[in-house]
C-alpha cells in the first residue's frame, strides 16, 4: 500500500511565490511602470521571463515529488 505525502513542503511555498511574481508582481510592474520599449518588447517578450521561471519551477517541484 503506497501512502502520499501530503505535506506541502519548501518546494511547494517556492511555487507558490513565483506563482504570485508571474502573475501578480510583473504585471503591475509593467502597469505602474511601462518600459520605454517597443510595443512588441514590453508587453510579450518582459512577461516572456518570468512564465519560463513560473515553468521552469514547476518542472522542479514535480521531479522533487517523486
Amino acid at each position: 500500500m503506497m501512502t502520499e505525502s501530503r505535506e506541502f513542503g519548501r518546494s511547494g511555498w517556492i511555487l507558490v511565490a513565483v506563482m504570485v511574481l508571474a502573475f501578480i508582481i510583473a504585471p503591475l510592474l509593467i502597469y505602474i511602470n511601462p518600459p520605454y520599449l517597443p510595443f512588441k518588447f514590453a508587453y510579450i517578450v518582459v512577461p516572456l521571463v518570468p512564465a519560463i521561471l513560473l515553468g521552469a519551477t514547476a518542472v522542479w517541484a514535480a521531479q522533487r515529488k517523486t
